[in-house]
């Protein structure tokens, strides 16, 4: 299982993904946690490698973990710890980085472009009963 740290970005039913190197799913942004890091400590390395920011301990707030297919990897899960920022960004200000080719909001409803696990985080999270 690849465990992985990610931010969720949800507002109006959109979630904010990102694209890496032009696949064909879009994903939260954040990544891998290496062998010695905490998940605050990777999720604020993987944001400063791809999106040039910079965000607190204290602006980061755990929200949940979800069990999902990972992609592109085939028959294998992912675990998606999710958290989110207490600090306000302007998205539209943000500069993606290294390997994440796109970044843009998706409305969850439409998972069309939305890799598996990020669904599963829909389905556990932010869908009405």
């Amino acid at each position: 299982m690849i465990k992985c740290v990610c931010l969720v970005e949800e507002k109006d039913n959109k979630l904010l993904l990102v694209q890496v190197r032009h696949r064909n799913k879009y994903y939260f942004p954040g990544g891998k946690i290496d062998e010695s890091e905490s998940y605050v400590v990777a999720l604020q390395r993987e944001l400063k490698e791809e999106l040039q920011l910079d965000l607190t301990t204290h602006e980061l707030e755990f929200i949940g973990t979800v069990v999902g297919e990972a992609y592109p990897q085939h028959d294998t899960l992912t675990e998606l710890n999710g958290y989110r920022t207490t600090r306000f960004i302007d998205w539209s200000q943000i500069h993606t980085d290294n390997e994440i080719t796109d970044i843009q909001w998706f409305d969850i409803e439409d998972t069309t472009y939305i890799a598996p696990a990020v669904i599963t985080w829909i389905d556990n999270f932010l869908k009405e009963e």
